[in-house]
């Protein structure tokens, strides 16, 4: 499992507008008119709890395990030529994720696993389209959690283990986009605990020269307004508040060959080709093309622990919190 890593994106060229107070009479030029001809218009509101538990519990020995829980609430994907004028997302959502694999087998015995794969993943607002996005709106609450476990016993050997624990609030991916909008109060947590035995912890060999990206065996992956677009043609607006924590936990009492970790937090993040604004758009926002408001604490942990040696082993851990980015422009 390729090492997941949601790293920041966006431009912030601050254009020269009006007072706030000026820039607040012109609201309507942020905003795109419903039932525009040839646009569809889409809204989608979500209130609830969403659970998805994965268990395997009181076993002896586990080989090829796959285990997946998914949350996902106000998805928008248009894979055809449709072009959208407005896109409104609210979501007031509990999510909660998990997947456990437990051995249970005798003291002087072990509980030995080999091959297990567990992904515990929450979205809530996502919009993906490769056309044209008018305006988009998305607001996010409450919380999300996702969590992975695998528990041996005093003797067991653990072998080739990949975890992934990903929360998502508030993306829009899409060609074009006049104006994007997006509030996020959502508290994140994403968790990865593996527990093994004095039979330690190895994996596939790995060539640490070239493929050290590729040991991923914990990833925990917590990200929060998310914009991704071939052209700006207004203004975007990202606010966050809430926490972020993500957590990666590997306890053995033997020796532990190509282990990677890797903890990201990610809060505000835009990335575009180009921005071209309208006439009177820097009246948006404040005036701002790309305004970016993080109020977060974020943390990002990764935790090996053993008696026995350590090798080829990499930890990653990775707040980003408001990042902007221009794609550079390919040469005629």
């Amino acid at each position: 499992m390729k090492k997941t890593l949601f790293v920041a994106a966006l431009l912030a060229t601050t254009a020269a507008g009006g007072t706030t107070a000026y820039a607040t009479n012109y609201n309507y030029l942020c905003t795109t008119d419903r039932c525009t001809p040839n646009l569809a218009d889409f809204l989608q509101n979500l209130d609830g709890i969403q659970t998805a538990i994965n268990l395997i519990v009181d076993i002896d020995d586990a080989n090829t395990i796959v285990q997946e829980a998914v949350n996902a609430g106000n998805l928008v994907n248009i894979e055809t030529d449709i072009d959208l004028a407005n896109v409104e997302q609210n979501a007031s959502v509990y999510q909660f994720a998990s997947n456990l694999l437990d051995g249970d087998a005798w003291f002087f015995n072990s509980s030995d696993m080999t091959g297990v794969t567990q992904s515990a993943t929450n979205v809530a607002n996502s919009i993906s389209s490769d056309s044209l996005v008018k305006a988009a709106k998305q607001t996010a609450g409450d919380a999300q959690m996702a969590s992975n476990a695998v528990l041996g016993t005093y003797g067991s050997k653990l072998y080739d283990l990949q975890q992934a624990a990903t929360n998502v609030v508030n993306t829009v991916t899409a060609g074009t986009s006049k104006t994007v909008n997006q509030y996020s109060t959502t508290d994140q947590v994403a968790v990865n605990v593996i527990y093994g035995g004095w039979g330690g912890y190895d994996a596939d060999a790995v060539d640490w020269e070239d493929d050290v990206e590729d040991v991923s065996t914990q990833a925990a992956v917590n990200a929060a307004n998310l914009v991704n677009l071939d052209s700006l043609t207004g203004a975007i607006k990202q606010t966050s508040y809430g926490s972020q924590d993500a957590i990666n936990k590997a306890i053995f009492s033997g020796n532990v060959y190509d282990l990677g970790q890797s903890a990201t937090n990610v809060a505000n993040s835009v990335s575009v080709g180009s921005i071209t604004p309208a006439v009177f758009d820097c009246l948006c926002y404040d005036g701002w093309e790309v305004n970016q408001l993080a109020n977060v604490d974020q943390f990002a942990k990764n935790l090996l622990v053993t008696v026995g040696d350590v090798n080829n082993t990499i930890q990653s851990a990775t707040n980003i919190a408001n990042s902007i980015n221009v794609a550079t422009p390919t040469a005629p």
